[in-house]
């Protein structure tokens, strides 16, 4: 404590101190002069006063803080001095930092962020796998995951008598908790009517999670059983929006499809369940599923006592003490009996779905299985920008050591340490890369919201939201240190190797003559940004190539003028005939609207990623085995191929008097050449369905093969079948509005009419066929984008460092070229002998690049359409690109050394 007083002391009273070690210092070097007899004796047997002074110093404070605080006021002079070269180094280093920050944003929010609950890192989720299908799954709703390769199938549904068995297993679980998603609800609040998804949770949903309530209290296990009364639990967000958070929320009545439920309690603030991608702004007990169905009785029947219908999701706690391992060995020999005890066959023991567990920290994985891989992509890509910035940083303070060389011989001669004046240079270096992280942050800012606008690509319930917080601040700052370290290590190391004697005889008019030391490092860092950016730029051809081919895909209609919508009465209460007459009375009314020429219904659009498919039987011909047999459906009304303008082929189209009895269909080429070859199929008929169907559906024309799924799919059968709501039907409909004009200039009309023929049916989905289509390859779309900009950004620093090399090497050789031009050297050849530099280095960094392309691309393999990862056209476009981006960065240097005057030149010499 006396030491740190002492200290303090020191730094309150330095001025004084100061001035009382100068007089102790002159104290002493008089007694010194007194007894010699002379003042030079004294003054070297006294030794170096100023490192005496230093020495004392160290006493007195903390010599590491104290020298730190010079350096750094050291280094802001020299930026001050150097402003040109501080802003080109600053805004390379933010442009690098910046973009890694932005991505990583993006890696922590999909990737990182533990869920908002008590102590994630004990939660698990329950999947399961198996080999190709299942055939002891009788039914599933939900989702599972493919992989092409091995031919595995993953998924996270079970059924409810699966998870009421592995509920026993407290010995490893300490609870287990079930969920499923409730697709698409209508709800109805206060008079006012939207569709959302909401999440339906078992009664030990919260207390599994340990979430408080924000208001009122949570979904218990008395809620989540058959015949108790229908409660909800409502998004704190939600409260916000629709009930100005007032206490009063609680007791109140939502409508959801049709069915009043009670509030009784709002979630924890930041709580959205379990899935990072979803934000539903309500909670219904698990039992309270069938209540929203068409057919509530049949719906409980199958959800609650079919234990060959998988829908449940499950999330568990393990034990303390348990780890997932053991536990995944226990539940996954509990689920293989249970599995085992509901096949029937010996085909359904083939096969049977394998339990296993997954951390459960960070939520379901939705959003990671979906963007994990492309962001490891743009993180390498935004990587490569930042080893570029810093070998362009690298190469300018190489080129600013030449003209400080006289200034550190003088300070290593007066007795500075090799290492000391590094950790100065490095100083400097670590402050540029600080500077370069806080304006970094600026750019990050942007890339965030650039990035999330090309991702959401005009999705209203896009939920995915990077921000700038803690944990990536710290990455931020990390990288602004390890950067700054990287950059100016090799710099500050190389510009202390000097020799004294000859620096020191440099006179002030040649202090700013460039150093002796060899050009290879300045060679080194320029060959490689060059080879990293023609791997960056064959990347981003390869995207953009790709986003071309899908847009000159053949559709098979016309995707322009159209307006997309959706409506469901269904859930709002209308039935059969009240249904149809809702239905086909809007699409007269919209019809009618100024500047809409045609309009259509379907279940929904085309290229969208819906698809409804089942299995084709025709008269006389043994059940289906396999998917080549299968057909796609969508249900139309009459007008819906005219307004997509798909032309009839053979026969004709969807009529009205079809409605009435919807045994007919329109098939498109594809289906009739696999299922009828070459025979004409007006007339003949075929079935769809696995229970037993009927083959009594005649075709009544063929139409012209249209992309059905995705235009990246192939043409596959299509069956166009009658809208008929009577026949059980979907409750939500599209309806397609080709106007004369931008679809957009009726989206005013069109909601006016929706609303006043029934403000409790909301209207969503509200696109244009163009809009949705490109949504469908926001993905390929983005990585084109992103990759051009990087792209562009890697030329640019890779010019910058280019040109600094050559100006470095002019520089040099100002006397060289002032003797060629005084013998007669025409300015031609002195171009030439700089641009012959530039062919070198862009050649050797060309090779480099062509190789790295070459052995990395097939990494992105599976992000291209139409076009090879190693495609042909697409690198020698990229090496033009650089060639003519290297020649035009050498030019003014090679313009510059022709313009030198030898008498000038030679008298500097």
């Amino acid at each position: 404590m006396r030491e740190l007083l002492r200290r303090l002391r020191f730094l309150l009273h330095r001025d004084q101190f100061e001035q009382d070690l100068e007089e102790e210092m002159r104290h002493h070097l008089a007694l010194q002069a007194e007894a010699r007899g002379s003042a030079d004796p004294a003054n070297r047997q006294f030794g170096n006063i100023t490192l005496l002074k230093e020495d004392s110093r160290a006493m007195w404070t903390w010599n590491f803080a104290e020298q730190l605080a010079q350096d750094i006021r050291y280094a802001l002079r020299m930026m001050s001095a150097n402003r040109l070269f501080t802003a080109m180094a600053v805004l390379s280093l933010a442009l690098g930092i910046g973009a890694n920050t932005a991505i990583y944003s993006f890696m922590d929010a999909i990737l990182l962020r533990a869920l908002p609950v008590e102590r994630p890192e004990e939660l698990v989720v329950l999947n399961w796998r198996a080999k190709g299908n299942t055939p002891v799954i009788h039914g599933q709703s939900g989702s599972r995951h493919g992989d092409r390769k091995t031919g595995i199938v993953t998924s996270p549904n079970y059924p409810f008598a699966a998870y009421e068995s592995l509920s026993t297993k407290h010995d490893q679980l300490a609870t287990l908790f079930a969920y499923a998603s409730a697709f698409h609800v209508t709800i109805i609040t206060r008079g006012q009517a939207e569709v959302a998804s909401g999440l339906f949770v078992s009664g030990g949903f919260y207390s599994g999670l340990g979430v408080p309530p924000a208001a009122g209290r949570l979904i218990l296990d008395e809620d989540d059983r058959a015949g108790a009364a229908p409660v909800a639990v409502i998004a704190y967000r939600y409260w916000q929006r629709r009930f100005a958070a007032s206490p009063d929320a609680i007791g109140q009545t939502l409508v959801i499809n049709n069915v009043p439920f009670t509030i009784v309690g709002v979630s924890a603030p930041g709580f959205f369940g379990i899935d990072p991608g979803s934000d539903p702004p309500v909670f219904l007990p698990l039992h309270a599923a069938p209540l929203l169905a068409q057919r509530p009785a049949d719906d409980e029947r199958r959800r609650f006592f079919d234990k060959n219908f998988y829908w449940v999701e499950m999330m568990g706690r393990l034990q303390p003490g348990v780890g997932i391992a053991q536990a995944q060995a226990a539940l996954a020999t509990g689920f293989h009996s249970f599995v085992d005890s509901t096949a029937t066959s010996a085909k359904e023991k083939q096969d049977m779905p394998a339990l296993f567990l997954e951390e459960g920290a960070a939520g379901l994985d939705s959003l990671r299985r979906q963007y994990s891989r492309p962001l490891y992509v743009l993180m390498a890509m935004v990587g490569l920008i930042l080893i570029i910035a810093c070998a362009n940083i690298a190469n300018l303070l190489l080129a600013r050591a030449a003209a400080r060389r006289r200034e550190i011989a003088v300070r290593l001669s007066l007795g500075a340490g090799r290492w000391r004046i590094v950790r100065q240079l490095l100083t400097e270096s670590v402050l540029l890369s600080s500077l370069g992280a806080l304006l970094g942050l600026v750019v990050a800012y942007w890339g965030i919201q650039s990035i999330t606008w090309l991702i959401a690509n005009g999705r209203d319930n896009f939920t995915l939201h990077a921000a700038l917080n803690w944990p990536v601040l710290g990455f931020t700052l990390a990288l602004a240190l390890v950067t700054g370290i990287v950059f100016g290590l090799a710099p500050a190391i190389q510009a202390t190797r000097i020799d004294l004697t000859p620096a020191l005889k440099e006179g002030w008019g040649r202090r700013f003559r460039l150093p002796t030391f060899p050009i290879g490092a300045h060679q080194f860092l320029v060959v490689a940004q060059i080879a990293i950016s023609l791997l960056l730029v064959v990347a981003a051809g390869l995207f953009v190539h790709t986003v071309s081919n899908l847009h000159s895909v053949d559709l098979g209609f016309n995707r322009e003028n159209v307006l997309l919508f959706s409506l469901n009465a269904r859930a709002a209460g209308y039935k059969d005939d009240a249904l149809a007459r809702l239905y086909f009375g809007l699409r007269d009314r919209f019809r009618a609207i100024p500047g809409v020429r045609s309009s259509g219904i379907s279940t929904f659009p085309l290229v969208s990623h819906f698809v409804n498919s089942d299995r084709v039987i025709l008269p006389g011909a043994p059940p289906p085995t396999d998917r080549q047999a299968n057909t796609n459906l969508l249900n139309v009304d009459p007008f819906f191929l005219a307004t997509m303008q798909i032309p009839i082929l053979l026969g004709r189209g969807i009529e009205e008097r079809d409605m009435a009895s919807p045994t007919v269909a329109v098939v498109n080429e594809k289906f009739a050449a696999t299922f009828f070859g070459k025979d004409n199929p007006l007339g003949r008929t075929f079935g769809v369905g696995d229970s037993k169907p009927t083959a009594d559906i005649e075709i009544i024309g063929v139409a012209r093969n249209a992309r059905y799924n995705s235009i990246q799919e192939e043409i596959q059968p299509v069956a166009y079948l009658p809208y008929t709501p009577k026949l059980g039907g979907p409750g939500a409909v599209f309806f397609q509005l080709r106007t004369a004009g931008d679809p957009l200039a009726v989206a005013g009309a069109v909601r006016q009419i929706a609303a006043q023929t029934d403000s409790l049916v909301p209207l969503t989905g509200m696109n244009t066929q163009s809009r949705q289509i490109d949504q469908t390859i926001s993905q390929e779309r983005t990585f084109a984008n992103l990759c051009t900009c990087f792209a562009a950004l890697a030329l640019l620093i890779a010019c910058v460092g280019l040109y600094g090399t050559m100006a470095y090497a002019v520089a040099r050789r100002t006397g060289e070229i002032g003797i060629r031009m005084a013998l007669g050297a025409a300015r031609g050849n002195i171009m030439w002998i700089v641009l012959r530099e530039v062919l070198k280095l862009a050649a050797a960094g060309l090779v480099i690049g062509l190789a790295a392309a070459w052995g990395t691309t097939h990494l992105i393999a599976s992000y291209l359409f139409g076009t090879r990862p190693n495609d042909p056209l697409t690198i020698a476009i990229s090496v033009a690109i650089l060639a003519a981006a290297g020649l035009a960065a050498g030019y003014a240097p090679a313009w510059r050394a022709s313009r030198i005057d030898p008498m000038t030149a030679l008298r500097n010499e």
